[in-house]
């Protein structure tokens, strides 16, 4: 585990915007870019300011990621909302250790009547709302539950410090601001339909019909950047690059529900099973069964079974957390497709680059992703778009899971960092807890010499094989 010091290891802006959250007696918005930091600058506001009893909401993707930078940054372990719906504040009642100061959960959590009066027994000092534009759409009929039992909760913490985090906190239109403004300044946004509807009507250009509100245009937007100067910190990449290294990693700990679970957990005994009576490492079926163990940890639904998707669910909020293009690469082309189609359901543009796209095609997907700027995401497969191609209009690549050895997995990142790239590349690694992704992500990290790559894939493969026979 990494393990740095607050403040010493905190670029000086971090230092800054930490120190104006701690000192000043109001709530703020923090909408730094992806990948500025808004995470340790939020833990170094919490403990220069002394906060004894810290509750953080986020997605349910990102509460393993808090918990590893709480961690790294304090030296705290941190109770986390577990996914069983009868224990799921289990550890906020009975701690499993001593060294237990920061809670989080999952924005579901909230919708919970039973959850949010077991919260309320707490003496929150201070709220965090990780990726708070989740509760920007206020008017929409799945949202305006959890955004009520938001406001009803905060309700009863008139004196908690809120602070909301958000790298892109309009998606649409101004209204998308409504949200988390009421969450943390109630008295100029009041946590009422009547207080959006007053918000409406000075910042949207909208029409009524018989299905309700229609919004088609923005106004007054000088006043409303006016009105929000004071209460909202924002940095871009492009401002602090000379503070960041070229490319930075992050490798974000995801947790399987239990439907997911028990698929990956069946598969995994099966590969067992076959190990233990002496089926050679190399024979067919050992690396098939291994194949589809890797496929169910990216999404059961790639064997054809109907799942949740730790990753999947992960790749969602972070495309819905910024309007920045990324890369998604993954060994799986049946992956790659499916999530095409999931995100143009999502109404996300996409190209993609796999073995069978024709190679003439292949460069024009390319050149679109390079120049369009509807087209925000690039698909490609580690093996086919990881060499020859450049793809410096993003700054952030995710890798869903990695080849076998690391210069294959480095020269997909280097699409990005290369000639023309004008930011640092940041570099997502999500890593499944209990999985054959920390298996694969231990050993990757151990045998990094690029001049041993052939051997690395024999060697690595063994070794994902004896961890999991362990």
């Amino acid at each position: 585990m990494t393990k740095y010091e607050l403040p010493d290891n905190l670029y000086e802006y971090q230092r800054i915007d930490g120190n104006r959250v701690a000192q000043t007696d109001q709530n703020w918005l923090l909408c730094h870019e992806m990948g500025t930091g808004k995470t340790p600058i939020t833990i170094w506001a919490i403990e220069q300011a002394k906060y004894k009893l810290p509750l953080i909401i986020c997605p349910n993707s990102i509460k393993f990621v808090w918990k590893d930078q709480i961690r790294e940054w304090t030296g705290y372990d941190s109770a986390i909302s577990r996914q069983n719906v009868y224990t799921r504040l289990r550890d906020f009642i009975y701690p499993p250790n001593d060294y237990i100061k920061y809670r989080i959960i999952n924005y579901e959590t909230l919708n919970s009547e039973d959850n949010r009066h077991l919260l309320e027994h707490f003496s929150w000092d201070v709220i965090v709302f990780d990726e708070i534009h989740k509760l920007r759409n206020v008017k929409s009929n799945k949202l305006k539950k959890t955004v009520k039992n938001a406001w009803e909760f905060l309700g009863h913490f008139p004196d908690a410090k809120i602070i909301g985090l958000s790298g892109s906190p309009i998606m649409n239109y101004p209204d998308d601001l409504y949200g988390p403004l009421s969450m943390c300044f109630p008295d100029q946004y009041p946590r009422t339909m009547a207080g959006l509807r007053d918000f409406l009507r000075t910042y949207m250009l909208y029409s009524v019909g018989k299905h309700g509100a229609y919004a088609y245009g923005s106004r007054n937007i000088p006043r409303l950047k006016e009105e929000t100067k004071d209460l909202i910190i924002r940095r871009t990449k492009e401002e602090v690059l000379p503070f960041l290294p070229d490319k930075y990693y992050q490798r974000p700990e995801l947790e399987m529900k239990a439907d997911q679970r028990k698929i990956y957990d069946q598969m995994e005994s099966e590969l067992k099973i076959l190990l233990d009576t002496g089926e050679p490492l190399w024979s067919p079926s050992v690396l098939s069964t291994l194949t589809r163990l890797r496929q169910i940890n990216l999404d059961p639904k790639i064997v054809g079974v109907s799942s949740s998707s730790a990753k999947t669910e992960f790749l969602y909020d972070l495309i819905e957390s910024t309007d920045e293009k990324l890369v998604i690469f993954s060994c799986f082309e049946r992956y790659i497709y499916m999530l095409g189609e999931i995100f143009k359901a999502w109404g996300k543009e996409c190209a993609i680059v796999t073995g069978p796209v024709p190679v003439e095609r292949r460069a024009d997907e390319v050149k679109r992703f390079q120049e369009d700027d509807k087209c925000r995401i690039f698909l490609g497969t580690v093996q086919t778009a990881g060499e020859g191609i450049t793809l410096t209009a993003s700054s952030t690549v995710i890798l869903t899971d990695r080849w076998w050895n690391e210069p294959t997995n480095q020269q997909a990142i280097d699409r990005l960092h290369r000639i023309g790239q004008k930011s640092a590349v940041q570099v997502i690694l999500p890593v499944v807890a209990k999985s054959v992704d920390q298996v694969l992500d231990d050993i990757l990290q151990k045998k990094h010499d690029a001049s041993q790559a052939y051997y690395q894939e024999t060697e690595v493969r063994s070794g994902v094989f004896e961890a999991l026979k362990r």
